[in-house]
């Protein structure tokens, strides 16, 4: 495959300053081009810009006139009311065909040459009888009914990342309204490659734009499958619930001369040019995570790990090109977060000898019908293999939750020669920390409590942690130091003045550029805060 001068000239940038510093026009340029940041392991790059200590000091510096980037929680419960009439006015306030604020799904956006692109949809097509799944009388006959949307237009959206203003909107009429609950939402980040945006939208259909202009170049068929979903949905007309089967948590990603698309445990490759399957591989990664890019020695490699029972997962390192697995680790317990390595080590779920007392139906078992809490090991590897080199202490303040809410969220970022990590053990008051541990060791070098939820950032000189990023409406957020040797808060809590939309499983992941950084938000638009001290 022939490549351009300026995307080999950005490849060769990632590589040499993925752990050092580069200048603010060089960390534009790399930008956010993935869900996982521009070294593909959730990194933000580093320029030695200072952020403010106080929250309070952070600056709006746009928020977008588009608001059909939807909001992300649109579950059933948003549809319920005391009353008939209530009912019917939640329909038509979010399905009807004048709606306050419409669904679109919880893909993060992604940054490349500017712009920001966020994968989306919004409610249209005809208008159907569309009826809440809640009865309104005991005799269950009766449910409020209005008519509203249960079709889609798929959306990809071009802002400008300097202005907030809209660049291009893509839209493909064909797409759905998939109901969901708190975990099953539509949550497939784009990804950038040389001057093209890669989308999936709601019916399994992957598109290719041109990212100066939103030309489409191809688009896939639909997934007959959700076609018989779709199809099936549309015949009973109501307010949809969730379902699992959709398996819509996972962000497109490109590695080497290919693209590729998560669909639950399996892998497809696809050839950029035209979307054509190149591979099909399965059981090589966790329904909610997405594939991880890791480079060595100048080559694009993916590195997924797998869930399952406790002892029977697996850590892989596969070929992007043909598809094929080069080496794997087994006995690993289920790893269901996203990989996030450096250039010698990857950290996964080894699982901890400590056995969940009450886990929900959630929790990956033993035989025996025991639950462990999860616990992370770190692994050093080449392209040839991987070895264990440490894990962490198997005590209550450094083991983790593997059941539902909790499974896919522990955050684990290595920088600098660090690892942090989020914990949550058996006791909801003590297990919660903040862990800091030297990556070639494991020496853990600081523990301090932390609050409920699991997202964090490192940004230059400072940590960002939200408290509850899993509720958009009741986040707020906080700053630490994030010097193991003086790990304390800064400041907080602060919230935006936009109420902001979330994901909940899969948190969904804010860009960060040069102390900037990118935010969706209940109102459909999405809001750029400054969060650099004034000099």
């Amino acid at each position: 495959m022939r490549v351009s001068l300026p995307i080999v000239l950005l490849l060769f940038t990632s590589l040499v300053h993925a752990e050092g510093l580069v200048t603010p026009e060089e960390a534009w340029k790399l930008g956010w081009p993935t869900m996982q940041g521009p070294y593909g392991n959730f990194q933000v790059a580093q320029t030695g810009t200072k952020l403010v200590d106080d929250l309070a000091k952070a600056r709006l510096v746009w928020e977008s006139d588009d608001r059909d980037f939807g909001r992300a929680k649109h579950t059933t419960g948003a549809f319920k009311s005391k009353t008939t009439e209530g009912r019917v006015q939640k329909i038509l306030d979010i399905l009807g065909p004048n709606p306050k604020a419409t669904p679109g799904g919880w893909a993060a956006p992604i940054i490349a040459e500017n712009r920001l692109f966020v994968s989306t949809f919004k409610p249209a097509g005809r208008l159907y009888d569309v009826a809440t799944m809640a009865y309104d009388d005991e005799s269950k006959k009766n449910r409020a009914t209005a008519k509203a949307h249960l079709e889609a237009d798929d959306l990809v959206i071009a802002l400008d990342v300097k202005t907030g203003k809209t660049i291009w909107k893509a839209a493909e009429p064909g797409g759905f309204v998939w109901g969901v609950g708190k975990r099953m939402g539509f949550q497939v980040a784009p990804v950038y490659h040389d001057g093209k945006v890669y989308s999936r939208g709601t019916t399994g259909r992957v598109f290719a734009y041109r990212a100066a202009d939103g030309k489409n170049i191809w688009a896939t068929g639909a997934d007959p499958k959700m076609l018989e979903e779709k199809k099936k949905h549309l015949a009973r007309s109501n307010i949809l619930q969730a379902s699992s089967r959709y398996g819509w948590q996972q962000s497109l990603v490109f590695a080497s001369d290919t693209l590729v698309v998560p669909r639950k445990s399996t892998l497809m490759g696809l050839d950029p040019a035209n979307g054509q399957t190149k591979w099909e591989l399965d059981d090589a990664i966790s329904q909610w995570a997405t594939p991880t890019v890791w480079k060595h020695s100048g080559r694009s490699y993916l590195l997924c790990a797998t869930q399952g029972k406790p002892g029977e997962c697996k850590l892989h390192l596969i070929d992007p090109s043909p598809g094929r697995i080069l080496w794997s680790v087994e006995g690993l317990h289920a790893t269901f977060f996203s990989l996030s390595p450096s250039k010698n080590h990857v950290l996964v779920n080894v699982g901890s000898s400590q056995i969940a007392e009450k886990p929900n139906g959630s929790w990956p078992r033993y035989k025996d019908g025991k639950a462990p809490f999860g616990l992370l090991g770190a692994y050093r590897i080449t392209d040839k293999g991987a070895t264990l080199a440490w894990k962490l202490p198997d005590k209550s303040p450094y083991v983790f939750g593997t059941g539902a809410d909790s499974h896919a969220r522990p955050r684990v970022m290595l920088r600098n020669g660090l690892v942090y990590h989020t914990t949550a053990g058996p006791d909801k008051e003590k297990d919660r920390r903040f862990i800091i541990a030297n990556v070639s060791t494991g020496k853990v070098l600081a523990d301090i409590p932390r609050d409920k939820d699991f997202w964090f950032q490192v940004i230059e000189d400072k940590l960002l942690y939200c408290r509850d990023w899993s509720h958009g409406k009741s986040a707020t957020w906080f700053l630490y130091t994030p010097n193991p040797k003086d790990f304390r808060q800064l400041s907080g809590p602060w919230a935006t003045k936009q109420p902001l939309t979330t994901s909940y499983q899969v948190l969904m992941e804010p860009p960060v550029i040069n102390g900037h950084i990118f935010w969706r938000t209940e109102t459909g638009t999405v809001v750029c805060y400054d969060l650099r001290m004034k000099k």
